[in-house]
């Protein structure tokens, strides 16, 4: 593990929105929110990728520190967009990994860092990203993304939900006991954090796997309904909502033209949702793990995602 002094070289203040941050932090008495997202990972839905582009087009936001994403990231591996225009090369869309300080509707304040997911040096960005919650007075942390599951999307959306506090997961279902998966950049964050006495809140949005590619609204309305639950932020998103709606319809339609078989593998999930829900939400009876993914189908699906993003990249 890398010591938080080693690493602050990774990222530079910005001298005004630093001071705004230490303000912010001192009218709050119980410390500051810290929501991040790194893009890369799996992000089925991209649920964590609408969440991040909410905030930052919706909300008043400013710069408290800038990563050095040249040490950090891989060019090579994801190329950085380019225009040329006739004679000449006209823009670039340079990556950019920052920390802001975010208002939300009712003025409170909160953190979001947000960006690509180093490539290198993991220690050294978790150890980073724990200075900067212990220099702030982070009170805790949130991170968000989709995963592929086998749910439909005619039912409510879910989220499986860890951390170190069981008041924050109490009421999310426990799926399996154990899972082995590729590991993130945000996952070890989580897990280094937590190793230093933070408190630490991480949600998994399940997203129909006939769709974890797509843009799917509903798992960034989810998402966003379960960070205000647990802090408390005011983050409306109506213009989500009713894209949520039309992607809906939309989906439906197509659906009803299929001929490939997924009607009929729509309605054995919807069978399976309702066998497991309808008792859950009486309370008088868990649900059968025969019928819940077992750890080892989830890790497939993980690894089935990551393959179809690296296929879509090259």
């Amino acid at each position: 593990m890398v010591d938080v002094r080693d690493s602050g070289d990774l990222y530079e203040f910005d001298p005004e929105g630093l001071q705004a941050a230490d303000m912010s932090g001192s009218a709050e008495s119980d410390g500051l929110v810290l929501l991040y997202h790194l893009d890369g990972f799996i992000d089925a839905g991209k649920a964590g990728q609408q969440v991040v582009e909410h905030i930052l087009s919706t909300f008043l936001n400013a710069t408290v520190a800038r990563f050095d994403v040249d040490r950090l990231v891989d060019y090579r591996a994801r190329r950085p967009s380019m225009v040329f225009r006739r004679d000449h090369w006209a823009t670039y869309d340079a990556p950019t990994l920052e920390l802001r300080l975010v208002d939300d509707a009712t003025g409170t304040p909160f953190l979001l860092l947000s960006g690509p997911e180093p490539d290198v040096e993991w220690e050294r960005f978790t150890a980073a990203v724990r200075g900067l919650v212990e220099r702030l007075g982070v009170r805790m942390t949130v991170n968000f993304h989709g995963i592929p599951m086998g749910v439909p999307h005619t039912r409510p959306t879910g989220i499986t939900a860890h951390g170190n506090r069981s008041d924050l997961i109490a009421g999310y279902p426990t799926l399996f006991d154990e899972a082995e998966v590729p590991g993130s950049a945000q996952s070890l964050l989580e897990y280094r954090l937590t190793e230093a006495g933070h408190d630490v809140l991480g949600l998994a949005v399940h997203v129909p796997h006939y769709l974890a590619n797509a843009t799917y609204p509903p798992s960034a309305i989810a998402a966003l309904e379960a960070i205000t639950s647990a802090t408390g932020l005011v983050l409306p998103a109506p213009a989500l909502l009713e894209n949520s709606e039309k992607i809906r319809a939309e989906i439906d339609r197509q659906i009803a033209v299929d001929d490939g078989g997924l009607t009929s593998e729509i309605q054995i999930m919807e069978n399976r949702y309702d066998a497991i829900a309808g008792p859950r939400a009486r309370g008088d009876l868990a649900p059968d793990p025969a019928d819940l993914p077992s750890a080892d189908e989830l890790a497939a699906r993980f690894e089935q995602f990551l393959a179809e993003r690296e296929n879509d990249a090259g």
